[in-house]
């Protein structure tokens, strides 16, 4: 019944891409929060523009996602989706809504994602550019000219309507990325349910030519060419298999496998009582890097960085690309004292990599061991903790127990 429920809302899968079916999501969520949120605005007395303008977009969203569900329309809907968040709902809320010190920038970050989701190709790179860009002014102008922005009635109001705001963001960001996990594992089913039926078709064949090999040799010659033909559609299982958990540019694991290996682990030292160590590293000044030497070559150091990383790992350490230029390691079993000093190895062996052109690629990073928080604080603190070892000045690794 649930599962009836779930896919009336959001599309049999059988009909809708997987891409349509997240924009369908993304859709319901941003009813609900459209509508709550113009409530909670009335509540806090945030003006009726803020008020109208968020039923408006709640509005919107309804009619682009009757038009996706029913009509069974992805990329204009997708699009308009995208542009009416980035360059009229979010902008026109930062300036009669607190700007930096409200409840806006929660839903940029998760607006970023959306543009990630919903578009692809040049168009995702030439609308997060300009989404990018009217932030940065947003702030910029916000920071010349703070009457810009209209602030709160009192510091209670700011403080409700941040609140709203994170926690709304932080169950949209849970919804979509539950969604996202869900829909990868039935397609892993999907995917083990093939090839479990051509295991059962290569017995059926092999169970054949037992009785046809006694009276004919070319029978044999053709049973051997299944079973080659069967070893390679093994092989090529495993390598979709590793292929569905690796970055292919860097070697190290992709951020949907690093991710839950983390949640597994914290599972695993709770209930063994065990230590848990994680680290969080990022190449330092990596868009100069981009900018100066072009992005083949970025590619080319985040590889090298890739390789240093795996290279210098135990043989139960994970890591795995976490962002554009980070990368998450999980070393289970392992206190932060030595936890901190393989980081600060990989550290150091990176420091002694040599490029063109005497360029020099460091890290910084943050390092940190489990206590009794969950995964969303604990990398939160390692995140925290790269960018204080970037604010002191880069090419180091800060620590603390949490």
């Amino acid at each position: 019944m649930k599962a009836k429920i779930i896919s009336t809302l959001i599309g049999d899968e059988n009909e809708f891409s997987f891409r349509h079916r997240l924009f369908n999501v993304i859709a319901l969520v941003g009813i609900c929060m459209s509508f709550s949120a113009s409530i909670i605005n009335y509540i806090l007395g945030l003006g009726v523009v803020t008020v109208v303008l968020t039923i408006g977009c709640g509005v919107i969203s309804i009619v682009l996602y009757l038009f996706s569900i029913i009509g069974k329309k992805y990329e204009l809907p997708a699009l308009i989706t995208v542009l009416m968040l980035s360059f009229i709902l979010f902008p026109a809320l930062w300036i009669i809504n607190g700007g930096s010190y409200g409840s806006i920038p929660y839903y940029m970050i998760i607006n970023a994602g959306i543009i990630a989701i919903l578009l692809d190709g040049f168009k995702r790179g030439i609308v997060f550019v300009f989404f990018a860009v009217l932030a940065a002014t947003l702030i910029a102008i916000e920071y010349q000219a703070p009457n810009f922005v209209v602030g709160y009635g009192s510091q209670l109001t700011r403080c409700l309507d941040s609140s709203f705001g994170f926690f709304v963001c932080l169950v949209s960001n849970a919804v979509f990325f539950a969604v996202f996990v869900d829909s990868y594992f039935k397609e892993r089913q999907r995917s083990d349910q093939y090839f479990s039926k051509l295991e059962e078709q290569k017995k059926e064949i092999e169970a054949k030519n037992k009785i046809l090999e006694k009276n004919n040799a070319e029978l044999k010659k053709s049973k051997e060419k299944v079973e080659g033909l069967n070893k390679l559609l093994y092989e090529e299982k495993q390598k979709l298999e590793k292929l569905s958990i690796t970055d292919v540019l860097t070697g190290t694991y992709n951020k949907m496998y690093i991710t839950a290996r983390l949640e597994d682990e914290i599972e695993i030292s709770q209930e063994n009582k065990g230590k848990l160590a994680v680290a969080l590293i990022d190449i330092d000044n990596f868009k100069m890097i981009n900018d100066t030497y072009g992005h083949l070559y970025g590619d080319y150091v985040l590889k090298r960085v890739g390789e240093s990383i795996n290279n210098n790992l135990r043989q139960n350490d994970i890591a795995g690309r976490f962002g554009g230029e980070e990368f998450l390691i999980v070393l289970p079993d392992t206190s932060l004292k030595d936890a901190y000093s393989i980081v600060e190895r990989i550290r150091g062996k990176i420091w002694e990599l040599k490029w063109r052109n005497n360029l020099k690629v460091t890290i910084s990073g943050g390092v940190t061991e489990l206590g009794s928080n969950n995964l969303t604080e604990l990398l939160r603190e390692v995140d925290r903790l790269l960018y204080k070892a970037k604010f002191n000045g880069k090419n180091q690794i800060e620590k603390k127990y949490v």
